[in-house]
């Protein structure tokens, strides 16, 4: 079991529902494990369940213990269950003795300022989701107006997303902090890949990343050498497949569903496609960017064009355009110069993602409150 109470070190809390498969939980795993080196690290969760992500052994795992979660429905029930949620993590940071607390997402974040103020602590909020698209209850819209300003830093991910709430005037310490490539996934990297003519596509099957578009643009590829790999799960896989069948592509268009060996699939294609509506920050594209493939994706809200410079290490599109998706990707497919070179530039551009990097710029908004 770990124990922090002996350690001179200060002593960080992350907030967030639960540490189950998510792109904000595994924001926190690398974190927690980076910090971990100079902090006591530990992760309040409302539920109790073990880390899908992994932890080092020095970071500690803590609860709220809610027994009764899944009763208290209602609104009746839904202000009990709150006021249970900040309590504990209100005892949880006093028995700990943390000096500083960062919460991930609305409610965690709410929760994480109202536990740092009775325990007169600093407290950082970070908001992972895309503001134009949340659908955000009544309640939770209220305590957001009522207590972001009253945290010490609001992060974000995009330059994009700070300018939309600093109009919106949630908070007026608002900072963007990229997100941090994992170390574990850097390290997979091969710089000498033997790779295929293979398009591929990472993510949720969902309308929003709209694979639908991604399956129309192949067809059209005749090419008969490339191949589409469709990376991922979600309601729309039985659809989609049923698409691919109905085209007569099941020998050209793959769907892979409980990927965890992602890297082989970085290191061997040589196009990566992006086609979501709307993104809270697109970190497959940043990945593949990291693995050197030659990006397609659409400029959407939010993310892809911080990423990307159209033409020069990636190409940028319009959301929801076919037309253009098409001719990018027939375009790109038949121009192995162009692929060579757009990956390259990819691959130098996302090293300001990479984990030491990204860091350092925690420390000092981490230190800068503590000190």
């Amino acid at each position: 079991m770990v124990v922090h109470s002996n350690s001179n070190m200060k002593k960080i809390g992350f907030v967030i529902g639960s540490m189950s498969h998510g792109g904000a939980e595994r924001v926190i795993s690398i974190l927690s494990n980076l910090l971990s080196q100079k902090y006591c690290i530990t992760i309040i969760t409302f539920k109790e369940s073990p880390s899908f992500y992994p932890l080092n052994k020095s970071v500690l795992l803590k609860s709220c213990k809610i027994k009764d979660m899944d009763r208290l429905k209602g609104p009746i029930g839904s202000i009990r269950l709150n006021y249970k949620i900040a309590r504990n993590i209100t005892s949880i940071v006093k028995e700990e003795k943390i000096d500083l607390l960062i919460g991930f997402i609305t409610s965690s974040n709410v929760m994480s300022i109202i536990a740092a103020r009775l325990n007169r602590i600093p407290c950082i909020i970070c908001e992972r989701n895309n503001p134009k698209k949340e659908y955000l209850s009544f309640f939770w819209r209220m305590s957001r107006m009522l207590f972001y300003p009253l945290a010490n830093v609001l992060t974000v991910q995009t330059v994009a997303v700070k300018e939309y709430y600093l109009a919106k005037k949630l908070n007026s310490n608002i900072l963007v902090l990229k997100n941090p490539i994992s170390p574990e996934l850097s390290q997979l990297v091969d710089h000498t890949p033997n790779r295929k003519n293979i398009i591929l596509s990472v993510g949720r099957l969902d309308t929003n990343k709209n694979q639908k578009s991604i399956i129309e643009a192949f067809s059209n590829l005749k090419d008969p050498s490339w191949s589409l790999l469709l990376i991922g799960d979600g309601g729309m896989k039985k659809e989609l497949e049923a698409m691919i069948s109905r085209m007569g592509q099941t020998e050209r268009i793959q769907i892979i569903s409980g990927v965890k060996d992602i890297h082989n699939y970085y290191n061997k294609a040589k196009i990566f496609v992006f086609a979501s509506n709307s993104e809270g920050f697109p970190n497959a594209l940043l990945e593949a960017m990291h693995f050197g493939l030659a990006c397609i994706s659409t400029d959407c809200d939010y993310g892809p064009r911080e990423l990307i410079e159209n033409m020069r290490n990636g190409i940028l599109i319009s959301t929801n355009e076919l037309d253009e998706l098409t001719k990018s990707t027939i375009e790109l497919s038949g121009n192995q110069q162009l692929i060579a070179s757009l990956g390259n530039n990819a691959q130098r551009e996302s090293e300001k993602y990479k984990a030491e990097n990204v860091i350092s710029e925690w420390e000092k908004t981490i230190n800068k409150l503590l000190n």
